[in-house]
Protein backbone atom coordinates (compact mmCIF):
# COMPACT_ATOMS: atom_id res chain seq x y z
CA UNK A 1 0.00 0.00 0.00
CA UNK A 2 1.00 3.62 -0.68
CA UNK A 3 2.30 5.21 1.66
CA UNK A 4 0.00 7.69 3.52
CA UNK A 5 0.13 11.74 3.58
CA UNK A 6 -0.84 13.51 6.48
CA UNK A 7 -1.96 16.84 5.57
CA UNK A 8 -1.61 19.20 8.71
CA UNK A 9 -1.96 22.97 9.91
CA UNK A 10 0.25 24.77 12.51
CA UNK A 11 2.39 22.57 15.21
CA UNK A 12 1.59 25.04 17.60
CA UNK A 13 -2.15 25.52 17.16
CA UNK A 14 -3.67 22.50 15.28
CA UNK A 15 -5.05 19.99 18.45
CA UNK A 16 -7.25 17.95 15.69
CA UNK A 17 -3.94 17.62 13.97
CA UNK A 18 -2.17 16.67 16.60
CA UNK A 19 -4.76 13.81 17.20
CA UNK A 20 -4.11 12.38 13.73
CA UNK A 21 -0.59 12.35 13.85
CA UNK A 22 -0.11 11.40 17.16
CA UNK A 23 -1.98 8.24 16.08
CA UNK A 24 -0.21 7.31 12.87
CA UNK A 25 3.07 7.79 14.95
CA UNK A 26 1.71 5.80 18.26
CA UNK A 27 0.65 2.65 16.03
CA UNK A 28 4.04 2.77 14.02
CA UNK A 29 2.02 3.69 10.44
CA UNK A 30 5.10 5.40 8.21
CA UNK A 31 3.54 8.14 6.14
CA UNK A 32 4.45 11.69 4.94
CA UNK A 33 3.16 14.88 6.43
CA UNK A 34 2.27 18.07 4.66
CA UNK A 35 2.09 21.49 7.07
CA UNK A 36 0.19 23.80 5.73
CA UNK A 37 -0.42 27.77 7.53
CA UNK A 38 -3.78 27.64 9.17
CA UNK A 39 -6.27 30.79 7.68
CA UNK A 40 -2.88 31.70 5.02
CA UNK A 41 -4.01 31.92 1.40
CA UNK A 42 -1.09 29.63 0.72
CA UNK A 43 -3.10 26.94 2.10
CA UNK A 44 -5.70 27.49 -0.45
CA UNK A 45 -4.92 25.47 -3.25
CA UNK A 46 -3.92 22.20 -0.74
CA UNK A 47 -6.88 22.23 0.98
CA UNK A 48 -9.17 22.66 -2.35
CA UNK A 49 -7.00 19.60 -3.69
CA UNK A 50 -7.62 17.24 -0.90
CA UNK A 51 -10.01 18.85 1.89
CA UNK A 52 -14.09 18.35 1.11
CA UNK A 53 -14.38 20.44 4.33
CA UNK A 54 -11.38 22.79 3.79
CA UNK A 55 -9.97 21.81 7.03
CA UNK A 56 -7.20 19.88 8.13
CA UNK A 57 -6.23 17.39 9.29
CA UNK A 58 -6.67 14.90 5.79
CA UNK A 59 -5.26 11.67 5.28
CA UNK A 60 -4.86 11.23 1.60
CA UNK A 61 -2.91 8.30 -0.44
CA UNK A 62 -3.60 6.54 -3.90
CA UNK A 63 -3.81 8.18 -7.57
CA UNK A 64 -6.87 8.68 -9.92
CA UNK A 65 -9.47 6.34 -9.59
CA UNK A 66 -7.74 4.54 -6.53
CA UNK A 67 -7.46 7.86 -5.02
CA UNK A 68 -8.88 7.58 -0.93
CA UNK A 69 -9.41 10.62 1.10
CA UNK A 70 -10.33 10.61 4.88
CA UNK A 71 -11.03 13.40 6.68
CA UNK A 72 -12.18 14.38 10.11
CA UNK A 73 -10.13 12.69 12.64
CA UNK A 74 -12.79 10.36 13.87
CA UNK A 75 -12.72 8.58 10.64
CA UNK A 76 -8.83 9.04 10.09
CA UNK A 77 -9.00 6.66 13.45
CA UNK A 78 -11.38 4.20 12.00
CA UNK A 79 -9.36 3.88 9.04
CA UNK A 80 -6.28 3.57 10.37
CA UNK A 81 -7.54 0.52 12.66
CA UNK A 82 -8.96 -0.79 9.71
CA UNK A 83 -6.51 -0.74 7.07
CA UNK A 84 -3.09 0.32 8.90
CA UNK A 85 -2.11 -1.40 12.08
CA UNK A 86 -2.80 -4.37 13.21
CA UNK A 87 -2.80 -3.24 17.25
CA UNK A 88 -6.24 -2.23 17.87
CA UNK A 89 -6.42 1.55 18.35
CA UNK A 90 -9.08 1.07 20.96
CA UNK A 91 -7.39 -1.45 23.27
CA UNK A 92 -3.70 -1.12 22.25
CA UNK A 93 -3.77 -4.81 21.98
CA UNK A 94 -3.11 -6.91 19.06
CA UNK A 95 -6.43 -7.69 17.12
CA UNK A 96 -5.99 -11.21 17.69
CA UNK A 97 -6.69 -10.08 21.30
CA UNK A 98 -9.45 -8.05 21.46
CA UNK A 99 -12.45 -10.32 21.64
CA UNK A 100 -10.49 -12.96 24.11
CA UNK A 101 -12.43 -11.43 27.33
CA UNK A 102 -15.27 -9.39 28.21
CA UNK A 103 -13.24 -6.66 29.96
CA UNK A 104 -10.97 -5.99 27.15
CA UNK A 105 -14.73 -5.53 25.36
CA UNK A 106 -15.54 -2.83 27.95
CA UNK A 107 -12.30 -0.97 27.77
CA UNK A 108 -13.15 -1.20 24.14
CA UNK A 109 -16.41 0.53 24.08
CA UNK A 110 -15.28 2.87 27.33
CA UNK A 111 -12.50 4.55 24.70
CA UNK A 112 -14.75 4.83 21.90
CA UNK A 113 -16.99 6.67 24.12
CA UNK A 114 -14.84 8.90 25.40
CA UNK A 115 -13.35 9.81 21.45
CA UNK A 116 -16.83 10.23 20.93
CA UNK A 117 -17.24 12.59 23.67
CA UNK A 118 -13.94 14.00 22.98
CA UNK A 119 -14.62 14.98 19.49
CA UNK A 120 -18.35 15.76 19.66
CA UNK A 121 -18.68 17.74 22.90
CA UNK A 122 -16.31 19.22 26.02
CA UNK A 123 -16.85 22.68 24.03
CA UNK A 124 -16.30 24.95 26.84
CA UNK A 125 -12.43 24.20 27.38
CA UNK A 126 -11.86 24.38 23.47
CA UNK A 127 -13.67 27.35 23.19
CA UNK A 128 -12.04 29.39 26.12
CA UNK A 129 -8.44 27.47 26.29
CA UNK A 130 -7.73 27.05 22.27
CA UNK A 131 -4.31 24.73 22.10
CA UNK A 132 -0.82 27.44 22.34
CA UNK A 133 1.90 25.06 23.22
CA UNK A 134 4.23 28.15 23.42
CA UNK A 135 2.56 30.35 25.46
CA UNK A 136 1.54 30.25 29.32
CA UNK A 137 -1.73 31.94 29.61
CA UNK A 138 -3.96 33.83 32.19
CA UNK A 139 -8.03 33.33 31.47
CA UNK A 140 -11.12 33.50 33.25
CA UNK A 141 -12.56 30.06 33.07
CA UNK A 142 -16.28 29.97 32.72
CA UNK A 143 -18.50 27.63 34.76
CA UNK A 144 -19.22 25.55 31.39
CA UNK A 145 -15.38 25.09 30.51
CA UNK A 146 -14.72 24.52 34.61
CA UNK A 147 -17.45 21.70 33.93
CA UNK A 148 -15.89 20.73 30.96
CA UNK A 149 -12.37 20.06 33.38
CA UNK A 150 -14.14 18.50 36.11
CA UNK A 151 -15.26 15.94 33.24
CA UNK A 152 -12.41 15.34 32.34
CA UNK A 153 -10.97 14.71 35.62
CA UNK A 154 -13.48 11.77 36.14
CA UNK A 155 -12.72 10.37 32.96
CA UNK A 156 -9.11 10.30 33.58
CA UNK A 157 -9.45 9.31 37.31
CA UNK A 158 -11.82 6.29 36.11
CA UNK A 159 -10.02 5.14 33.78
CA UNK A 160 -6.63 5.21 35.77
CA UNK A 161 -7.76 3.97 39.07
CA UNK A 162 -5.68 0.82 40.27
CA UNK A 163 -3.16 1.56 37.38
CA UNK A 164 0.26 2.53 37.63
CA UNK A 165 1.08 5.83 38.35
CA UNK A 166 2.39 6.50 34.75
CA UNK A 167 -0.25 4.82 32.89
CA UNK A 168 -1.53 5.68 29.92
CA UNK A 169 -5.68 5.70 30.28
CA UNK A 170 -6.25 2.04 29.34
CA UNK A 171 -2.25 0.67 30.07
CA UNK A 172 -1.61 0.93 26.43
CA UNK A 173 -1.67 3.68 24.29
CA UNK A 174 -5.06 4.22 22.74
CA UNK A 175 -7.00 6.36 20.49
CA UNK A 176 -8.33 8.13 23.92
CA UNK A 177 -4.41 9.18 24.86
CA UNK A 178 -4.20 10.84 21.41
CA UNK A 179 -7.69 12.74 21.75
CA UNK A 180 -6.72 13.84 25.22
CA UNK A 181 -3.06 15.09 24.00
CA UNK A 182 -4.81 18.87 23.49
CA UNK A 183 -5.90 18.74 26.66
CA UNK A 184 -2.83 17.94 28.41
CA UNK A 185 -1.25 20.88 26.25
CA UNK A 186 -4.34 23.47 27.37
CA UNK A 187 -3.94 22.69 31.08
CA UNK A 188 0.07 23.28 30.86
CA UNK A 189 -0.76 26.31 28.99
CA UNK A 190 -3.82 27.69 31.19
CA UNK A 191 -4.25 25.53 34.50
CA UNK A 192 -1.61 27.25 36.67
CA UNK A 193 -1.44 30.25 35.31
CA UNK A 194 -5.65 31.13 35.20
CA UNK A 195 -5.54 28.99 39.20
CA UNK A 196 -7.41 26.27 38.09
CA UNK A 197 -6.33 23.14 40.93
CA UNK A 198 -6.20 19.92 39.00
CA UNK A 199 -5.83 16.61 40.77
CA UNK A 200 -3.21 14.86 41.27
CA UNK A 201 -4.14 12.14 39.11
CA UNK A 202 -4.76 14.50 36.17
CA UNK A 203 -1.32 15.72 37.38
CA UNK A 204 0.38 12.60 36.52
CA UNK A 205 -1.18 11.69 33.16
CA UNK A 206 -0.65 15.15 32.06
CA UNK A 207 3.63 13.84 33.21
CA UNK A 208 3.11 10.85 31.54
CA UNK A 209 1.59 12.34 28.66
CA UNK A 210 4.45 15.46 27.79
CA UNK A 211 7.07 12.37 28.61
CA UNK A 212 5.52 11.09 25.42
CA UNK A 213 8.75 10.49 22.80
CA UNK A 214 6.20 11.51 20.11
CA UNK A 215 4.94 14.79 22.08
CA UNK A 216 7.95 15.77 22.70
CA UNK A 217 8.76 15.64 19.17
CA UNK A 218 5.43 18.07 17.71
CA UNK A 219 6.65 20.34 20.78
CA UNK A 220 9.45 21.12 19.49
CA UNK A 221 8.58 21.81 16.61
CA UNK A 222 5.89 23.76 17.47
CA UNK A 223 8.26 25.80 19.08
CA UNK A 224 10.22 26.57 16.10
CA UNK A 225 7.32 28.14 14.47
CA UNK A 226 6.97 31.55 14.36
CA UNK A 227 3.38 32.65 13.41
CA UNK A 228 0.66 34.08 15.40
CA UNK A 229 -2.71 33.42 14.52
CA UNK A 230 -4.95 36.13 16.63
CA UNK A 231 -7.84 33.42 16.26
CA UNK A 232 -6.06 31.20 18.13
CA UNK A 233 -4.80 33.41 20.87
CA UNK A 234 -6.89 33.84 24.52
CA UNK A 235 -6.26 35.15 27.89
CA UNK A 236 -3.52 37.32 29.05
CA UNK A 237 -0.02 36.19 27.64
CA UNK A 238 2.42 35.33 30.88
CA UNK A 239 5.06 34.31 29.01
CA UNK A 240 6.22 32.76 25.56
CA UNK A 241 8.80 30.48 25.14
CA UNK A 242 10.61 28.63 21.69
CA UNK A 243 12.28 30.55 18.70
CA UNK A 244 9.18 33.69 18.98
CA UNK A 245 10.59 34.38 22.39
CA UNK A 246 13.56 34.35 21.02
CA UNK A 247 12.91 36.86 18.65
CA UNK A 248 11.62 38.97 21.10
Amino acid sequence: MQKPLLIIGNKNYSSWSLRAWLLLKAFNVDFNEQLIELFHPSATSILDEHAPTGKVPVLVYGENDEKVTVWDTLAITMHINDYFTDIDVWTGLSNSETKSHTSIRINSAYCQSIVAEMHSGLTGIRSEMPMNIRATAKIQPSDACLTDIARIEEIFADCLKNRSKDSYLFGQFTAADAFFAPVVLRLQTYADASSIELKPTTKQYCETMLNNPHIQAWIDSALKETRVIKEDEAGKIISVVGVLADLN
